[in-house]
């Protein structure tokens, strides 16, 4: 089922290898005169910690800010021990008197929201019912399945606080249940790729030339926060059995390791040969990663997985990713980018076989990665295209000029 575009027609797009459409210059200041516009408040956890959602919410906050002054709500939790519940319920009430003033004095005109996974939600509920009384147009940005694998009373609670609220998701799928599930009104819904949300790899960047002893191994990676249900112990698997059948499999792993699995990874690690783990990796020390990979594989069970970003950064690489069907995993990958795994099948068995295909002679490595890279860049013009609409929406006040009927 494909979502209809909520907020307009797409513009027409350039050819592939075309000139993509120019970005508005960035505004420096989250404030401009008020003769420009009113400003737009953003609602959401920015990074640190580092993290899909934060670092979602970042890119989109960047892109607002190119078209329109915006007011920063940030309700990242930053603290830890026992104290942190309470601090951060300080900083949510702070917010929402923030909110509160921001209304009477600067008479903001959209809410854009990073919607919560989870009882989160019950906090970002305040600040959708006053917005919505204020009669500001609402966008929710959703990033989990978490309410739609299993529906909750919150979420239908939050969802009645903006009934004419836009939706923001990241797959047709996500969409259509969320419609399904919460009655949401389709000409609300637009699918806003993940896609147009992620850095692209720097062009100027110098290649790397594989270490010479792993020069004629397949070399598979794992990059994620490191947990039973990424997948990280199917991963250790599905190398072994690589090596014990005679493929010249290489690996390397990169991320944080939750505690409660480290003696257990520590164990795995030790067992298996050519293996490396590097810890977190950011910036040139992921894209150096990246670059020495053959494969990116990605076995995870979680169950609320929904769009993950490692997946579409390892694609502008032009690395083909194995990955199980989760959430809007099957939106990601197609024929040309990699291997869909079913639910429910066996992902070594899969893997094992694609990475048979890496061996065979007229293989060429070159031209898989040049061709991954062609479809890569193709999709993501498209996506662009949207998120270019979207957040001219979002931020023209304009856009948003029957904001006032929402209440």
């Amino acid at each position: 089922m494909t979502m209809p575009n909520a907020f307009g027609p797409i513009a027409k797009q350039p050819a592939e290898g075309g000139t993509p459409p120019t970005a508005a210059p960035r505004i420096e200041s989250d404030r401009t005169p008020a003769a420009l516009t009113r400003p737009v408040v953003f609602l959401g956890p920015l990074p640190p910690p580092h993290n899909g959602f934060s670092a979602s919410n970042q890119r989109m906050l960047d892109r607002i800010r190119e078209r329109a002054p915006v007011e920063v709500l940030d309700v990242a939790k930053r603290a830890s021990g026992r104290a942190a519940g309470l601090k951060a319920l300080a900083n949510r009430a702070r917010q929402l008197w923030r909110l509160g003033r921001l209304i009477v004095k600067e008479r903001p005109h959209t809410l854009y929201l990073g919607l919560s996974g989870g009882f989160g939600q019950l906090l970002d509920a305040p600040f959708v019912a006053l917005a919505n009384l204020s009669g500001m147009a609402i966008y929710f940005h959703h990033h989990s399945f978490a309410y739609i694998n299993r529906p909750t009373w919150y979420t239908r609670l939050i969802m009645r606080c903006a009934p004419r609220g836009r939706h923001l998701v990241l797959c047709d799928m996500m969409g259509a249940e969320l419609s399904r599930i919460y009655g949401l009104p389709t000409a609300n819904v637009q699918v806003l790729s993940n896609l147009s949300l992620i850095d692209l790899p720097d062009a100027s960047a110098p290649v790397a030339a594989p270490p010479e002893a792993a020069a004629e191994a397949i070399r598979v990676g794992f990059l994620s926060n490191i947990t039973a249900a990424k997948g990280i112990f199917t991963f250790f698997e599905v190398v072994r059995l690589a090596q014990e059948i005679g493929m010249p499999v290489c690996a390397r792993i990169a991320g944080p390791v939750a505690p409660d699995i480290r003696a257990r990874f520590d164990a795995e690690l030790a067992r298996t040969p050519c293996v490396r783990y590097l810890g977190p990796v950011h910036g040139a020390q992921k894209e150096a990663f990246f670059r020495d990979l053959d494969a990116l594989l990605f076995p995870t069970t979680y169950h609320n997985e929904a769009a993950p970003l490692i997946l579409l950064e390892a694609q502008s690489h032009g690395v083909p990713v194995i990955a199980n069907d989760r959430g809007c995993i099957g939106s990601m990958i197609d024929d040309c980018n990699g291997v869909l795994v079913p639910r429910d099948a066996d992902f070594a068995e899969y893997a094992i076989a694609w990475l048979r295909k890496l061996m065979s002679p007229d293989g060429n490595a070159d031209a898989r990665r040049a061709a991954l890279l062609s479809h890569f860049q193709a999709q993501r013009q498209r996506a662009e295209a949207v998120l270019d609409r979207t957040i001219a929406a979002i931020s023209a006040h304009k856009a948003n000029s029957n904001a006032t009927h929402n209440a």
